[in-house]
């Protein structure tokens, strides 16, 4: 190996390895409401340590990184925010996505990687009520301003042909129903079945009335593992970002009961991150993988294949991967 070459993934790998000090920066300026206190006129160092009660020498070193990472712009020693830093990090604006960087849950449970490797054991599981209603409502909120462009998508995919026709949706562990929520904004003619834990559903709630859609929607509370999803009732059952948490077990008793729960011809939507079938790429899916292993007892990732298989079992036996949009595919089966 040439030494530009050895240069260039020694690169590789310090880029890597310090990629945890812009998380980490990031994290913290949302923490101290940094984006806020520049949204409403502090725009020297002097006038946001004050406002926010730190140091001048500590705010000074934070402001310079958010110019050099493109959150603000520096002029003549005044910060002003950046248009993503607008739209997205400042917690009044309608498509704020800061709520899951408000707390340290997810940096805390990422510390105990080693731990959870050797265990096979995370230090928490969030698929545990307990856990889960503490957590899921920071999450949700940015998760809903993140997937609803996509969502609408899925819903254009998903009502084609069918937007004049009655349809029963049940949107199962729906956080903020993202998922569904386009469906019934575009079709006065779906009924939505909502189901997660009863706290988590108190936020579904908000969201749903801020779209205008709650005479659409049910709700019911409840563990999905426990809850009776009917037989023959559905014509869509959406799997928005759950199998993951579940495991493979869980899943498959859970895919059971929705293959009952369909009508025939009915469609299951499942959004989630895949890796290939080889399990060697793309990245995000993986790095997911162990994102799975320091926060759930037996959550994973999984490949289109696997998902086949565990279908069928349900007699859910048309099967495909679909592109919604770049970077974005939905498997989607139908009881044939």
């Amino acid at each position: 190996m040439s030494q530009d070459a050895k240069e260039q993934q020694i690169q590789k790998i310090s880029h890597i390895f310090h990629a945890y000090t812009t998380s980490r920066t990031l994290m913290t300026a949302v923490q101290l409401d940094i984006f806020n206190s520049i949204s409403q006129g502090n725009s020297t160092v002097e006038q946001v340590a004050q406002n926010i009660h730190a140091t001048t020498r500590g705010v000074r070193m934070l402001l310079d990184a958010l110019v050099a990472l493109e959150f603000l712009k520096k002029k003549n020693q005044i910060y002003e925010l950046t248009p993503i830093t607008a739209t997205f990090l400042v917690k009044s604006s309608p498509d704020y996505v800061g709520a899951m960087f408000e707390i340290d849950d997810l940096w805390n449970t990422w510390s105990h990687l080693n731990q959870a490797i050797k265990t096979g054991q995370p230090p928490r599981a969030l698929e545990q009520e307990e856990k889960a209603t503490e957590f899921f409502p920071h999450l949700i909120k940015s998760l809903h301003a993140m997937s609803i462009g996509k969502s609408n998508l899925l819903a254009d995919k998903l009502l084609k042909g069918k937007a004049n026709i009655p349809l029963q949706v049940l949107d199962i562990a729906c956080g903020s129903a993202v998922w569904s929520i386009p469906l019934a904004e575009k079709s006065d003619k779906v009924i939505v079945t909502a189901q997660d834990f009863s706290q988590v559903l108190q936020s579904t709630k908000t969201f749903v009335e801020r779209h205008g859609v709650e005479k659409q929607y049910n709700y019911v509370a409840g563990d999905l593992k426990q809850v009776d999803y009917g037989e023959n009732k559905y014509d869509i059952v959406i799997l928005g970002n759950i199998v993951h948490s579940e495991g493979e077990k869980s899943s498959r008793v859970l895919f059971q009961k929705i293959g009952k729960a369909l009508k025939p011809h009915g469609r299951i939507a499942i959004i989630d991150m895949f890796p290939n079938n080889e399990r060697s790429g793309p990245p995000f899916p993986l790095l997911f993988a162990l994102n799975m292993l320091v926060n759930t007892t037996e959550g994973d990732t999984y490949t289109l294949e696997e998902y086949c298989q565990w279908l069928n079992e349900a007699n859910i036996t048309k099967v495909s991967m679909e592109e919604i949009a770049p970077e974005f595919s939905v498997i989607i089966g139908e009881v044939v």
